[in-house]
């Protein structure tokens, strides 16, 4: 049980760390405006998803985030 926990806990640290070093946040709303940003041909904007926060709500932003790195895999 210890030892499940204590990976799943490295999991989560891992993933949690992915994300802070790829995009400097954990906003969901930032990943995708710099995403976005990216596929248009553009350098990553930092501090944009405060301003698409307003717009959307946090699991939108999510779901589009996933749905645009779907499409940029499949290119």
């Amino acid at each position: 049980m210890i030892k499940f926990l204590g990976w799943t806990m490295l999991g989560v640290i891992v993933i949690v760390a992915g994300f802070l070093y790829r995009y400097e946040s954990l906003d969901p709303c930032e990943w995708l405006t710099q995403d976005l940003a990216v596929s248009a041909g553009l350098q990553p904007v930092r501090g944009l998803g405060d301003a698409a926060g307003f717009v959307m709500e946090p699991m939108e932003c999510v779901e589009r985030w996933a749905k645009l790195r779907i499409e940029s895999a499949e290119r």
